[in-house]
């Protein structure tokens, strides 16, 4: 089973956000240039450099000709731009707090469901045909990719969605909104092509939430 767009790439590390920031504001910057910028060693700098290279998330051009040791810069690629991109969590908020403030239950259900649907179907995309382990598992590479750790374990009978950070910090917020959890599962169901069910919250007091399936899976591991 594979994705149908590859997508191997670790969470970019703190340390190496930093230089993605940095190079989003100015193009080009040399090793001496991040030094001075971020207050480290230039072996520090190049190990950073190296491993965002390696992702695909920068690229080094060189600069100037002549003899000597050649020098470089630094550009973010198209990938680099995206993953430096600016966060839309305001935005977010606000569009959640309008959708709280609709009246009527009816019409905030369907447009919750209506989101739901939009986001679980974007995963759906990515997800080969095949049994529901292996959707679920590598639905979990694609949360982990997107900065939310998550596993595939096993309960009795059903293979279990373990999220090990909450999503959408940002819209449960200090009133601990649960209706976040319900759209959070309706989008997984989406995804995943079967229906789900939170069967564990980090809301209760666990260190993580725990979807399952709502029927006992065909040969999943007991």
């Amino acid at each position: 089973m594979e994705l149908k767009t590859q997508s191997n790439d670790e969470p970019t590390r703190p340390v190496d956000q930093l230089v993605l920031n940095l190079l989003r504001r100015q193009a080009g910057l040399s090793v001496t240039d991040l030094m001075e910028r971020l207050e480290v060693t230039a072996t520090a700098i190049r190990q950073r450099l190296d491993r965002l290279e390696e992702s695909g998330l920068i690229e080094r051009r060189k600069q100037g000709v002549g003899r000597g040791r050649p020098s470089f810069n630094y550009f973010l690629t198209a990938k680099g731009a995206q993953q430096a991109g600016v966060t839309y969590s305001d935005l977010a908020i606000a569009l959640w707090n309008e959708i709280k403030m609709i009246e009527s239950p009816e019409v905030k259900a369907t447009l919750i469901e209506r989101v739901s649907q939009r986001m679980g179907g974007s995963f759906r995309e990515l997800l080969a045909d095949g049994p529901l382990e292996d959707r679920m598992q590598l639905m979990a590479g694609l949360l982990t990719n997107r900065k939310i750790p998550t596993c595939m374990t096993s309960g009795i009978g059903l293979p279990i969605l373990e999220v090990q950070a909450c999503p959408y910090p940002d819209l449960v917020g200090h009133e601990q909104d649960r209706s976040v959890c319900n759209m959070e599962t309706k989008v997984l169901s989406t995804a995943l092509g079967q229906e789900m069910e939170l069967s564990q919250c980090r809301l209760d007091g666990h260190s993580c939430c725990q979807f399952k399936p709502t029927v006992t899976v065909a040969g999943a591991a007991s």
